[in-house]
Order: structure tokens, then sequence, then C-alpha cells
């Protein structure tokens, strides 16, 4: 991975344009979308964090992702609903293998917009970035088994089922099984054309 394409890339977050979102940094104006989904068991669940206890919460995550975006480091994108004008998700990176030239991508959906496609054109848009622009040659996902439509998204995407962690990963004291997905450079450009 060229450094000077992260760096360039993440110094100054892109706003990516979509049909139907915008990509863009996520501002403390944003909280009360943000708390409405990230409060819910239902929605964290198959993550790593759990749900935020209150607004305060919501706005402490949103000055942590300010204080990435002021450094150049990743962090999230907010995915904003165009016609509604607000947030109804994120995505971005997760982590960066600079030795293996690859990264992870995270994402996450308001369920009142589930269902929709939006998180497929959402993620869309950060896999021709992370292609594109960054200049990555392959992209993970790693999804708890339970998460089904996770997967059937990761399948749509094109990603590549690789395997079942032979270990299960502890998430807030239960012990998940996690699988693993992947999507390579050279697959996305011939899913392209």
């Amino acid at each position: 991975m060229n450094n000077m394409n992260f760096r360039r890339v993440f110094r100054d977050l892109p706003q990516i344009e979509t049909d139907r979102l915008t990509l863009k940094k996520i501002s403390v104006s944003d909280a009360e979308d943000l708390y409405s989904y990230a409060s819910l068991n239902s929605v964290t669940r198959f993550l790593l964090w759990s749900p935020h206890l209150n607004i305060e919460d919501t706005r402490g995550y949103i000055e942590f992702l300010n204080r990435q975006y002021k450094k150049g480091n990743y962090a999230d994108w907010g995915v904003f609903l165009k016609s509604e004008g607000r947030l109804i998700g994120t995505t971005g990176f997760a982590d960066f293998d600079f030795e293996n030239n690859s990264g992870e991508v995270g994402y996450v959906l308001n369920p009142a917009y589930q269902g929709n496609g939006y998180m497929s054109e959402a993620v869309s848009a950060v896999l021709s970035v992370a292609f594109d622009r960054i200049g990555l040659e392959r992209v993970n996902l790693r999804i708890m088994e339970e998460n089904k439509p996770s997967m059937r998204l990761a399948c749509r995407l094109g990603f590549d089922f690789i395997k079942v962690g032979e270990e299960p990963l502890n998430v807030k004291g239960e012990d998940r099984i996690i699988h693993y997905y992947s999507l390579t450079k050279e697959k996305w450009k011939n899913l392209a054309v």
C-alpha cells in the first residue's frame, strides 16, 4: 500500500456522493440520529461495541471521530440519506494490514432503513475508495455467524467466503463464531465491468 495515498485520502476525509446517499464526516449535530440506532441492543448484538447508554455516549463517540478526522486517521463515514438529509448509518475501515496491502471494512445501519439497498450502495462507494484511491489489493470482512443479513450483503457485493474462524471470539462476554470474507481488487474490477 502506498502510504501517501492512504494519508491523502484520510487527511481530509472525502465526501462521497452516490445516487441516494452522501457519505461524509459526522458532526455533533448528527448525535440524535446516531443515538436513535446506536442505543439499540438489536443493532449492536453483532458488533464489538455495546449500545450507547445515553446521548452523551454518542456525543463522545462523535468527538472521538472528529479527533481521528483531524489527525488524518481512518474513521467512519456517516451515511446520510439525501431524501431526508439525515444520518442513517456508518461505514468505513475497521483496520489496515499495510504489509499485505489489505483493509477491513465495517458497517452499521439504522434498522428503520434496512432492506432498501442503502448499505450495499454505501459499502460499494467505500470499496471504490479502497481499490481506486488508496490502492488496496484486498478488502476483508469479519461477520458473526448469526448475522445472516450481513453475510447476504457480503455475497451481493462479490465477497468470497474464506473460512470460519478456528477459535471463537469473545465479544461482550460471549463466545462468537466469526466468518471471514474477502474481495480482491481484481474481482472488484471484473464485477464493475
